[in-house]
């Protein structure tokens, strides 16, 4: 499902990959899980970012590779995940969260 049209669903979803990357990368946890639903009105984009164990510049890397390869092929989509052996960056516009 593509939404070309939907601006303010792209925008959610931009914003959602930001505030995922800055949660998880502010961490000086070893494992970190982050979980975000943006916004508290609709359009909901839902999202989820994970590192390894790792230096926490490695960390990083991953995540902002991983959020420009999303960007950039998936932005028009309704949801995309990226796997890494460091780190994983996924975002739907359906409720994973459980």
């Amino acid at each position: 499902m593509y939404f070309k049209g939907d601006h303010e669903l792209k925008a959610n979803t931009k914003i959602l990959l930001h505030d995922l990357l800055e949660r998880t990368t502010a961490s000086k946890d070893s494992d970190i899980e982050t979980k975000l639903q943006y916004p508290a009105d609709k359009p909901h984009v839902y999202g989820a970012a994970f590192c390894q164990k790792s230096e926490p510049a490695a960390c990083v890397a991953c995540l902002k590779a991983a959020k420009r390869q999303l960007l950039r092929g998936c932005y028009h989509s309704a949801g995309a995940e990226f796997y890494s052996e460091l780190c994983y960056l996924r975002y739907e516009i359906y409720n994973f969260m459980s």
